[in-house]
C-alpha cells in the first residue's frame, strides 16, 4: 500500500441528507436530491463523484441494473482524475455487481483485476477503507462464482470468498455489509450444498443485522431468503408470511426487479397452498412487471407458472393460449432453458388430454427431456414425476406389472438426482413413495422399511411437517395391517390399491401443486415406561394407570422376549410395533434399552421417549442410580429417585404444547 498522506475531506451536506433518506428508504427522493446538488456551482470532482456512487447504490438497490450500469461506467471515468483510489475502487465494485447480473463474467473479472490493483494503492493508514475493499472485492467475487452455478467447483469458490468477505466485515463491524455476506453464503449452502438448517442459521443471524442497520433493501433481501428456504422445507404458510413481509419492502424501495421475482415465487407458494386465484394474481403481477422492464427471458420463464395454475384451474384453453404465448417467445429468445421449460410445459399440457395419442406424445417428449444433459434439476425433477404420474395411468388401466417396474425405474432416477443435489425433501418423500409402491405388491415389511428411512432423513434435516405426515402414514399402515392382509386374499387389483393409498396425492405434493395435509396432532396416552438391561432383566417400570389391565411383571417378561428378537427387527429398518391396542417404541441407551407402551399417535410420543433418554444421560443423579441398581442386580422404584419420578411427569405427563415439542 502507498504511504502518501489523505486530506480530511468534508461531507456536504446534501449528502448527508441523501444517505439519511436512503435509510429511511426513501430512494427516490435521495436520488432525486443528488440530481439537484449535482447542479450547484463550485462543486468538487470528489463530491461529485461522491454523489454519483450514491446514485449508484440506490440504482442497485431498486434493480436498476441497465441504469447502473451506464452510471458507474461514467462515475469510473470521472474518478480517474482524483487522487485517491477509493472512489475508483468503489465504481468499478458497482460496475461487477451490474455485469454479474446479466452474466457478463468475463468482463466483470477484467475490472476486479484492475480493482485489485488498485486496493494496493490505498495508503497505510487507511486501514479499514483498506479491509471494507478487500472485503467487498472477496464478496463481489464469490458472487460471481454463485451466479455463474455451473459446476460444484463454482459453488465452493462462491462459499470459499463469501467467507472471507464475512470474516473482513465482522472485524469491521458494519452490519448491513455483514448481513450481505451472510444472506448469500446462506442461499449458496441452500442451493448447492442441501444445507437447509444451517443455511437457516445464517439467514435468521443477516435479518437481524439488516434489522439493527436499518437499511431496507438489506431487511428486505433477508426475509427473501428466509421465504424462500422455509418454502424448500415445505413449511408454505410461513414461506407467504416472510415473502409478503419482502415484497411490501420492495415496494417502498421501488425495486421491481425484486418485486418481479417476489411475486414470481409467491404464486408458486399460493399455488401449493391450494390458493389458485391468489397464485394467479401474483403471477400476472410478476408478467407485467418483467415485462415492463424489458426482462424477456423472465417473461417467458412466468408463464411455466402460469401455464401451471391455468391447468389445475382447469382452464386449459387459456393455458393452451399462455402455451403458443410461450412458444413465440422461445422463438424470439433461442435460450436453451425457456426451450427445456416450454418443451416441459407442452408435455404437462398434453398429459391433460384424455386421447391416448395426446398422452403418448407427452410420454415422448418427456422421454426426449431426460436424455438432454442441459436439463436443469427442477425441471428433470418435474419431468420425471410426470412420467411417474403417466405410468400410474397406464397401470390403473392395464394392470401390468412390467408398468410397475418401469415405475421404479424412474423412481430411482428420482433418488439418484435428490442425493445429488442435496434435496433431503424430495430425498424423504421418494423414500414414501417407495413405501407405496412396495404395498401394491403386499410387501409391508419393506413398506416400513423406506417409512423409516424417509422420516429419518425429514427428522435429521427439520422438515417437521413432512416427518409428522410419515409418522402418521406409519402409525395408519400399523392399524391397517388385517386391511391389508385381506387385500392381499381378495386379489384386488392394481387399480383398487393405488386408489386406497394416494399415490396421486403424493406426486401433486412433490409437483408442488399442493401442500402436506396434516390431521391434528394429538397427544399419546400413555400406558407404561420399561428400562430394560442389555441381558433383559427389567430395571425399572413405571405404570401411568391405575388401572393397568395385565400384570406388570407379565408384561415385563413379555417385553423381555421381545426385546431378544427386537435386534432383529431393527436391524430390519423397523422402529415401532403394534400389539392389540398398543404401540411400543424403544430407544437404546448405553447397557439400557427404554420401552414405551401407549395409546395414540406416534410422532410426538416418540419426541418424548427420545427427550426422556437424553435427560437420563444428562442427569448425573438419575444416571449414577440406575448404574448402582445395575451393578447390584436391584430393581429400582420410582420412590427411590425424585428426579426420575419429576422428570417422568414432565416429559410424559405433560401436553407436547407446555413442552414446545
Amino acid at each position: 500500500m502507498g504511504s502518501q498522506k489523505q486530506k480530511k475531506i468534508e461531507i456536504p451536506e446534501e449528502i448527508i441528507r441523501a444517505e439519511l433518506l436512503i435509510d429511511e428508504g426513501r430512494l427516490d427522493k435521495a436520488f432525486s436530491l443528488m440530481n439537484d446538488f449535482k447542479q450547484k456551482d463550485g462543486i468538487t470532482l470528489h463530491d461529485k463523484v461522491s454523489c454519483h456512487l450514491l446514485q449508484c447504490q440506490i440504482l442497485l438497490w431498486q434493480g436498476k441494473y441497465n441504469e447502473l450500469i451506464k452510471h458507474a461506467e461514467q462515475t469510473y471515468k470521472e474518478s480517474k482524475g482524483l487522487e485517491t483510489s477509493l472512489l475508483k475502487i468503489d465504481s468499478l465494485l458497482l460496475m461487477v455487481h451490474a455485469l454479474v447480473r446479466f452474466k457478463k463474467f468475463n468482463e466483470a473479472f477484467d475490472l476486479i483485476k484492475q480493482g485489485e490493483e488498485l486496493i494496493k494503492t490505498i495508503p497505510n493508514e487507511l486501514i479499514k477503507a483498506y479491509k471494507q475493499r478487500k472485503a467487498s472485492l472477496a464478496f463481489i467475487k464469490g458472487f460471481i462464482f454463485y451466479r455463474k452455478g455451473t459446476s460444484p467447483n463454482d459453488a465452493d469458490l462462491a462459499l470459499q470468498y463469501m467467507e472471507e468477505s464475512l470474516a473482513l466485515r465482522e472485524e469491521l463491524g458494519i452490519k448491513h455489509e455483514i448481513s450481505e455476506s451472510l444472506l448469500t453464503i446462506a442461499y449458496n449452502l441452500c442451493k448447492f450444498k442441501g444445507e437447509q438448517n444451517r443455511a437457516l442459521k445464517f439467514a435468521e443471524r443477516g435479518l437481524a443485522l439488516a434489522k439493527e442497520s436499518t437499511k431496507k433493501y438489506y431487511i428486505a433481501a433477508s426475509l427473501f431468503v428466509m421465504a424462500w428456504i422455509y418454502g424448500l422445507k415445505g413449511e408454505i404458510d410461513r414461506s407467504i408470511r416472510f415473502y409478503e413481509q419482502s415484497l411490501k419492502l420492495f415496494k417502498e424501495l421501488n425495486n421491481k426487479y425484486r418485486m418481479a421475482h417476489v411475486f414470481n415465487n409467491l404464486s408458486n407458494r399460493y399455488k401449493m397452498r391450494g390458493e389458485l386465484n391468489r397464485a394467479l394474481e401474483c403471477i400476472e403481477q410478476a408478467m407485467a412487471l418483467n415485462h415492463d422492464l424489458g426482462r424477456l427471458r423472465a417473461f417467458a420463464i412466468n408463464h411455466d407458472i402460469l401455464i401451471q395454475i391455468l391447468i389445475d384451474k382447469g382452464d386449459l384453453k387459456r393455458a393452451q393460449i399462455s402455451l403458443h404465448n410461450m412458444e413465440q417467445l422461445n422463438i424470439q429468445l433461442k435460450d436453451k432453458y425457456v426451450n427445456l421449460t416450454y418443451l416441459l410445459d407442452k408435455a404437462i399440457l398434453l398429459k391433460t388430454s384424455l386421447r391416448a395419442r395426446d398422452r403418448g406424445k407427452a410420454e415422448e417428449i418427456l422421454m426426449q427431456l431426460l436424455e438432454d444433459k442441459n436439463l436443469f434439476y427442477e425441471n428433470r425433477l418435474r419431468t420425471l414425476l410426470n412420467l411417474c404420474e403417466l405410468l400410474l395411468t397406464e397401470l390403473r388401466m392395464t394392470n401390468d406389472f412390467e408398468v410397475l417396474d418401469e415405475l421404479n425405474q424412474f423412481i430411482n432416477q428420482l433418488l439418484d438426482i435428490a442425493e445429488k443435489s442435496k434435496s433431503y425433501w424430495i430425498l424423504s418423500e421418494v423414500h414414501l413413495l417407495q413405501a407405496k409402491l412396495s404395498l401394491l405388491n403386499f410387501d409391508i415389511r419393506k413398506a416400513q422399511r423406506f417409512l423409516i428411512q424417509a422420516q429419518k432423513i425429514a427428522e435429521r434435516f427439520r422438515l417437521t411437517q413432512l416427518a409428522m405426515k410419515i409418522s402418521i402414514e406409519h402409525d395408519q399402515l400399523l392399524e391397517q395391517m388385517n386391511t391389508w392382509e385381506k387385500l392381499k386374499d381378495s386379489k384386488k387389483s392394481l387399480a383398487e390399491r393405488i386408489e386406497v393409498l394416494d399415490i396421486n396425492e403424493q406426486i401433486d405434493r412433490m409437483l408442488n401443486k399442493r401442500k402436506i395435509e396434516l390431521p391434528e396432532l394429538a397427544d399419546e396416552e400413555p400406558v407404561l415406561l420399561l428400562i430394560i438391561t442389555d441381558d433383559g432383566t427389567c430395571l425399572f417400570s413405571n405404570s401411568f394407570s391405575e388401572n393397568f389391565p395385565f400384570e406388570e411383571d407379565l408384561v415385563s417378561s413379555f417385553l423381555t422376549a421381545f426385546n431378544s428378537f427386537s435386534e432383529e427387527l431393527f436391524s430390519k429398518g423397523l422402529d415401532r410395533a403394534r400389539f392389540g391396542d398398543y404401540i411400543i417404541l424403544m430407544e437404546s441407551v448405553v447397557n439400557y434399552s427404554i420401552c414405551y407402551l401407549f395409546k395414540g399417535q406416534t410422532y410426538l410420543a416418540k419426541q418424548k421417549l427420545v427427550k426422556f433418554s437424553e435427560r437420563i444421560q444428562k442427569t448425573k443423579s438419575i444416571w449414577q442410580l440406575l448404574e448402582k441398581f445395575y451393578k447390584s442386580n436391584q430393581i429400582l422404584d420410582i420412590k427411590d429417585s425424585t428426579p426420575l419420578r419429576s422428570l417422568i411427569t414432565d416429559i410424559f405427563t405433560k401436553k407436547s404444547i407446555e413442552m414446545n415439542i
